[in-house]
């Protein structure tokens, strides 16, 4: 039984508990229907990764978001890729051959016209990624696109209130990795604001620099504060001196080790955590700050129930098919 359906049932009669199993069953519905479906890399789990066959199948199914990675090429170009150099599990170059592993080029350091030689469109078989998305249809021929042909896509196919929901690729402990966070941010408000869907874009990030770029140039944009607190890698750091890289000139324990505080010490607005890292209690703190929780990333009809039943706000998801279907009761 849902959480949600156990704190309905408090009478003592039959028609008492008819009534409650009715009501509990309208609270559950309202609380899914709540729930914003945001499209991991657009349909990760169905269609190549950031590409836009991906991003096409994630508005056929109806997001209320597509999430994409953004990097700026050494001629100025935004382009959708996750990696800062391109992965060996996707990429293929001209000949067929995959990318190997140890001389993966970067992004940064190629023209747009050097990263569209690369097929984009298959997973390399026996890789991780190929046994993480068992149904992902494989369309050979896809190519890295470039944020402008993804806007383009979005404007014909994804109607509103649908929103981009633009990830910023940097990395403040191997800055080598990309170009400065904040170029990359001007860069990124500049495309949007002229193809005139900043006001239907989120920007957000790991990196909290480029995101103080954007409340800086455009204090009204929507933002999230994309954190991760895991053993190898944590973005927050509670507990150790001096702030975080990764959190800019924010150090958490200034505001007693609460994320949602430090993130409106940073003038943000919304919190993007890891799924590992969300409880009860800090929903409800964040709410209590006014920002909004999307949770990343959830790929089972199980964890997407339990994160409703959490109460947050938006799920990141490489199945929105299967959100899609919690959602519509089926």
């Amino acid at each position: 039984m849902h959480t949600s359906f156990r704190r309905c049932f408090t009478g003592g009669t039959a028609i008492v508990l008819a009534t409650a199993v009715l009501a509990c069953r309208t609270e559950a519905q309202q609380a899914r229907t709540r729930v914003e479906i945001i499209g991991h890399r657009g349909a990760a789990g169905l269609a190549p990764e950031n590409t836009v066959a991906a991003f096409r199948r994630a508005c056929e199914i109806r997001v209320d978001g597509i999430e994409l990675d953004v990097h700026l090429t050494a001629d100025s170009v935004l382009v959708v890729h996750h990696d800062y150099a391109l992965h060996p599990d996707i990429a293929r170059d001209p000949s067929g051959a995959w990318v190997d592993p140890k001389q993966r080029p970067q992004l940064h350091q190629m023209t747009v016209a050097e990263i569209k030689r690369y097929d984009v469109g298959r997973l390399r078989p026996g890789s991780d990624y190929a046994k993480r998305h068992p149904d992902q249809q494989q369309i050979d021929g896809e190519r890295v696109p470039t944020l402008d042909e993804v806007i383009t896509l979005f404007l014909d196919r994804c109607p509103p209130p649908t929103r981009l929901v633009v990830e910023i690729k940097t990395d403040p402990t191997n800055p080598s990795f990309s170009a400065p966070p904040e170029l990359v941010a001007d860069r990124t408000m500049a495309l949007l604001t002229r193809r005139g869907v900043a006001m239907r874009a989120q920007i957000i990030a790991f990196d909290w620099r480029p995101l103080a770029q954007v409340v800086r140039i455009a204090p009204q944009q929507s933002t999230s504060h994309l954190t991760f607190e895991g053993k190898d890698w944590n973005t927050i750091e509670v507990g150790k001196p001096g702030p975080s890289a990764w959190m800019g000139a924010v150090d958490v324990d200034d505001h007693g080790g609460s994320v949602p505080r430090a993130i409106r010490a940073a003038r943000g607005r919304n919190w993007s955590p890891n799924t590992a890292n969300v409880t009860r209690e800090s929903v409800s703190e964040s709410h209590r700050l006014g920002q909004r929780v999307f949770v990343w990333t959830v790929n089972t009809r199980d964890d997407m129930q339990r994160f409703i039943d959490l109460g947050v706000d938006g799920i990141t998801t490489d199945r929105p098919d299967i959100l899609r279907a919690l959602i519509d009761g089926r």
